[in-house]
């Protein structure tokens, strides 16, 4: 029988597998990364707030010019049927997006007892403008508790 060499055995390191698996780590992370800020798409111009704000103040003074500036044709249509005396008194809530918008819709929201201001803000170009507006009631009333008859 003939003995043959000893084969040399291979072994990884822990310090190899370690760098492959960081460095892996670190060229995904970079990847979502440049993924991320090139589909990512922040609304333009002013925030949805500043142009509501404006457009609340435009509908109290009347200011059809300003009006004009901040709306599509439609929102404009239905900015028009809104008289000065229909939005006084309106405290400001906030804005949110509208989650099933097939467009990035934004709603801000004026209420006061009885009622509220809801302005649809859209991008349309490069701005936020008015695509919808529309005054209605606060919500319903709370129904009385009353117990379960017998």
């Amino acid at each position: 029988m003939t003995d043959s060499a000893p084969q040399p055995t291979t072994t990884k390191s822990p310090a190899r597998t370690l760098i492959i698996v960081v460095l892996a780590v670190v060229v995904l992370a970079g990847g979502g990364f440049v993924a991320y800020k090139l589909t990512y798409k922040r609304d333009t111009g002013q925030p949805a707030n500043v142009v509501a704000q404006q457009v609340e103040k435009a509908l109290l003074a009347g200011d059809n010019a300003t009006i004009n500036k901040l709306s599509t044709a439609r929102g404009r249509a239905q900015l028009e049927k809104i008289k000065p005396a229909d939005v006084t008194g309106f405290k400001f809530g906030g804005c949110g997006l509208v989650p099933v918008a097939k467009v990035r819709t934004r709603l801000c929201l004026f209420s006061r007892p009885g009622g509220e201001l809801r302005i649809f803000l859209t991008v349309p170009g490069d701005k936020l403008m008015v695509n919808q507006a529309e005054i209605g009631p606060a919500g319903l009333p709370p129904t009385p508790q009353t117990p379960p008859s017998s």
